[in-house]
């Protein structure tokens, strides 16, 4: 895939770079969909994980 292949990509897609794997195309996940969506940020500010605490 070229670099202006990637600037004109589908926006429910995704490339998936990860080490020691090629990187591939995929579809983007639903967060909200996700069983463990509730314990997130994103769903509720009270679960904000801070690295520096």
């Amino acid at each position: 895939m070229s670099q202006d292949e990637i600037t004109v990509m589908d926006g429910g897609k995704c490339i998936y770079q990860l080490r020691e794997v090629i990187p591939f195309l995929s579809n983007k996940f639903d967060i909200t969909k996700h069983k463990n969506y509730k314990l997130l940020e994103d769903y509720d500010k009270r679960n904000l994980f801070d690295v520096e605490e």
